[in-house]
């Protein structure tokens, strides 16, 4: 009986990791240099409005955000960018995609973004092309920050010293390669 008890315990075991290995997507790591090069526009905004639909077949949900575009370090410059991505929450149906982006009204943004459908775009990198930018309260000065990616495996990701706090114009130069 023991050892029914501990086959038993073990096999729960295995599933609740097996479980949990399966869920996360695997994106081969791009560095923000690389980003930039297989982006056809890098912009700096704020996002204006989400939603989630049905596509015309009624079998997958997107979430579409719109970023009020402030500037345009790469690529024609745009008024606003309209960012697709598979996944989303549409009545009582919520369609999860693993490392997907999730976006919050007004947050500031750096995006890299590669075109999408027609009229969109997508975020490059899957996810990795958008970047956080934090404000200091007293100076005003843009940081920018890569968000978390939950759900998520960076395949060829180098090991090394965590991230550091880069200033958004520093980190432009960088990555686009004016320094």
């Amino acid at each position: 009986m023991k050892r029914v008890v501990l086959l038993f315990l073990a096999s729960i075991l295995f599933l609740a990791f097996a479980a949990d290995i399966g869920l996360a997507t695997r994106i081969m790591y791009r560095s923000p240099r690389e980003l930039a090069d297989e982006s056809s526009h890098i912009v700096r905004g704020r996002v204006e409005r989400v939603r989630s639909f049905w596509n015309r077949e009624q079998t997958k949900i997107f979430t579409e955000a719109v970023i009020a575009v402030d500037e345009t370090y790469k690529g024609a410059a745009l008024g606003e960018a309209r960012v697709l991505q598979l996944g989303g929450i549409v009545g009582h149906v919520n369609m999860r995609v693993e490392g997907a982006l999730s976006w919050r009204l007004d947050e500031e943004v750096l995006l890299f973004l590669e075109p999408g459908m027609p009229g969109t775009f997508n975020v490059a990198g899957f996810s990795q092309g958008k970047y956080e930018i934090e404000r200091d309260r007293r100076t005003n000065r843009a940081f920018v920050r890569s968000p978390g990616l939950p759900g998520t495996e960076l395949v060829g990701k180098p090991g090394g010293a965590a991230p550091r706090r880069v200033g958004l114009g520093d980190f432009i130069d960088e990555v686009v390669g004016r320094r």
